[in-house]
């Protein structure tokens, strides 16, 4: 369940800097790479992410709104 709490967190770091981008908030350059970071460290954990999103699909979220109780309750694990 550790990869689960890293993903749902990672999901939602990914969303908050895509926003920044698209807003224009903050040094461009450096939200830029902070987003590829959190990708890279998202596609360390291919199971995780899946089951994530499969949860997200199922309960029509979206990854960055899924819980790890979400992924719990829904059938999901790691």
């Amino acid at each position: 369940m550790d990869n689960i709490v890293e993903v749902v967190t990672l999901l939602r770091q990914q969303s908050e800097l895509e926003l920044q981008i698209l807003h224009g908030d903050g040094a461009a350059a450096a939200t830029e790479n902070a987003l590829e970071a959190t990708r890279r460290r998202l596609a360390a954990h291919p199971q995780a992410l899946n089951a994530v999103l499969q949860t997200a699909r199922a309960l029509g979220r979206t990854p960055d709104r899924i819980s790890t109780q979400d992924v719990r309750a829904w059938g999901g694990s790691n």
